[in-house]
């Protein structure tokens, strides 16, 4: 199916996501697009930050975990390297965009340090990628976790940043453990233990972990069992595991990595690398006939050139000419390097390619995998009830007018109206319309405008 084919249809649709055939090989092989330049030691673990505006300047995050010289190295979208920063043992890199520390609104990459037990932020230059230290001066100490392992990131729909994090030894070992990123007062951030969950089911190594932010679970991959699914939100007051996967289909060795390739009305795949066949594993992140909690094998992806992959990492949103629908990335061990694979190479006509940022009334000569100067992302959570949050970003300062309205064109509410700075901000819809009463379940459009600009997207209310 062409690119132009699928662009079509996702119009048609009206939806985050281009469904495509069902008759899905076993193994899906394909070739990276890129290689990164090595490391110098022992390369583990990448993140894809994508630019808001400007996907070219778009950078890969990587951890080099071991050695006196062992840091994070940060590449742009043809591999080369751009910034090495020295970090003591970092083992695993998460990245969020679009997070509100006091009156501060940055995109930051998070990692973790071994040998110091510690959690170390970085804030991401929207410039040129490269990261800056935004720790409190005190260090973010993890006493909990004996040999800091596993880690990501978890933003809940209120903006609130969390770190999940797993212990590789001791008694730790046995859950994951819960922290949350605030604002430190002095323009750095600190972290705050949140809690345990697991119930102590985890007997083996867990180092792959990825949240899904939208549904709000986050995924553990125990090495040598199987992956585990908990509920991300510390006050769902559940810390028990909900289910746990990928125990056999055909995985060698570890489950290492995990990546979630999510589609705004809920569809994708939860990806996971199996280190011993130097494969992927696909699985349905929306479940399966209709229990959201049954994920089974949909294909395997067999990554050319990459081997021994511990961690991955996966977008849908372009990032430059070669990446337009998305990329994967994955470690390749023996090269201490990473490989970027175009999503739309794996897809072909089997699987779900998403399109991230397109508007809802986009026309077929518009290019909309190129966010410009306005773009306005997906509601979270979607559907929602009572509330939901409604991001957009402008290059420059301007007026802007972003208002709600029913599929009949009646205006419902008026969320935005007037100047605004250059940057990331977020919105608030409650679900009231402007006389304050609450309006009725449905999908609704929500509408950004600024100058010759006009974007627009759907939200479901559901009471």
């Amino acid at each position: 199916m062409s690119p132009l084919l699928r662009f079509s249809l996702w119009l048609l649709l009206g939806a985050g996501a281009v469904l495509q055939a069902q008759n899905i090989p076993a193994n899906i092989a394909v070739a990276p697009k890129v290689t990164t330049t090595s490391v110098k030691n022992d390369a583990d673990d990448p993140a894809i930050w994508v630019h808001p505006s400007q996907p070219f300047k778009s950078v890969i995050i990587g951890t080099d975990k071991s050695g006196s010289n062992s840091g994070l190295y940060v590449w742009d979208m043809n591999g080369k390297q751009l910034q090495f920063v020295p970090v003591e043992e970092p083992n695993n890199v998460d990245v969020r965009s679009g997070i509100r520390f006091g009156n501060r609104t940055v995109d930051v990459a998070v990692t973790n340090m071994r040998a110091q037990r510690q959690i170390k932020v970085f804030e991401i230059n929207p410039a040129d990628g490269t990261l800056s230290d935004l720790t409190t001066a005190a260090g973010i100490k993890t006493p909990e976790l004996q040999t800091p392992y596993g880690l990501c990131l978890y933003r809940r729909n209120d903006g609130a940043l969390f770190v999940f994090a797993s212990s590789k030894d001791g008694s730790s070992r046995t859950n994951l453990h819960q922290y949350r990123l605030r604002p430190d007062g002095a323009g750095k951030v600190k972290g705050e233990y949140v809690r345990a969950l697991g119930n102590g089911i985890i007997q083996d190594v867990v180092e792959g972990m990825a949240a899904d932010d939208a549904l709000g679970y986050l995924y553990a991959a125990e090495e040598g069992r199987a992956v585990r699914k908990f509920y991300a939100d510390p006050a769902s007051g559940k810390s028990e595991q909900i289910t746990a996967f990928a125990s056999d289909d055909g995985i060698d060795g570890d489950r290492e990595g995990v990546a979630v390739y999510g589609c705004s009305d809920g569809t994708g795949y939860i990806l996971i690398s199996s280190q011993g066949n130097t494969t992927v594993k696909v699985y349905r992140r929306e479940g399966e006939n209709g229990d959201p909690h049954k994920h089974t094998l949909v294909t395997t992806i067999e990554t050319k050139g990459s081997s021994e992959t511990d961690g991955l990492d996966v977008t849908n949103r372009p990032t430059s000419a070669q990446f337009p629908q998305g990329l994967l990335v994955t470690h390749h061990s023996p090269g201490k390097q990473f490989n970027l694979y175009a999503w739309e190479d794996i897809a072909r006509d089997y699987l779900t390619v998403c399109i991230a940022g397109a508007p809802a009334t986009a026309v077929a000569e518009q290019d909309s995998r190129w966010p410009a100067a306005l773009t306005l992302a997906q509601n979270f959570p979607n559907p929602f009830n009572p509330a939901t949050q409604i991001r957009f970003h402008l290059a420059a300062p301007g007026r802007v007018n972003l208002v709600v309205f029913d599929l009949l064109g009646q205006r419902v509410r008026t969320l935005v109206s007037g100047e605004r700075p250059a940057g990331d901000a977020w919105v608030q819809w409650d679900g009231r319309d402007e006389a304050g009463a609450p309006v009725a379940s449905g999908t609704y459009l929500y509408q950004l405008r600024s100058g010759e600009q006009v974007l627009q997207r759907k939200l479901v209310l559901l009471r």
